[in-house]
């Protein structure tokens, strides 16, 4: 249920900050730019693959708490892992993700995707509908070009990483 509720607040974050985006966007000024709303523009995104460590120990530091190592599990799929405890009591625990995870574009734009491995020796990265799986390594960028055709989602994942490196496009009407 925990964990249930952080989905569901961190679903309505990401919706409250795609409301702002497309406010700004519809009034005509996107992060300081002027937007023309009847021409379609070129928008280019880069999107780092990342992890986010948490290390800490069973025992206490000068500078924090010891913490137990957890007895829950988390989902399966290879995007949050814990690290058993080591022999100095430090465990760690990691997520993958997407670097930005949401992107809102115009109906009609065409967008670029640069795909740039960070962390990560390798991910399996699927643009839905756009680009069929490919493999990335650390200090590689994929590029990925399409016209923004269709209102509405477009997903794209690490099938190595799930159930949470995944990312959305958000392609917005185009006001005429």
């Amino acid at each position: 249920m925990k964990n249930l509720n952080k989905s569901v607040i961190l679903g309505l974050t990401i919706a409250a900050i795609a409301g702002v985006i497309a406010t700004v966007s519809l009034e005509g000024q996107m992060f300081g730019q002027t937007n023309t709303a009847s021409a379609a523009s070129q928008k280019t995104f880069y999107i780092a693959t990342v992890h986010l460590d948490g290390i800490t120990s069973i025992y206490p530091a000068s500078d924090h708490p010891s913490e137990p190592y957890p007895n829950s599990t988390l989902p399966s799929g290879g995007g949050l892992v814990i690290k058993k405890i080591d022999s100095m009591g430090g465990w760690k625990v990691r997520q993958y993700m997407f670097a930005p995870s949401v992107i809102v574009v115009n109906q009609g734009d065409q967008v670029t995707l640069n795909f740039v491995d960070v962390q990560g020796p390798e991910h399996m990265i699927t643009v839905d509908g756009i680009a069929p799986q490919f493999d990335i390594h650390r200090g590689e960028m994929k590029t990925i070009t399409f016209t923004a055709d269709n209102v509405g989602t477009i997903d794209f994942w690490c099938s190595m990483h799930e159930p949470n490196m995944r990312g959305e496009i958000v392609v917005l009407p185009r006001i005429n």
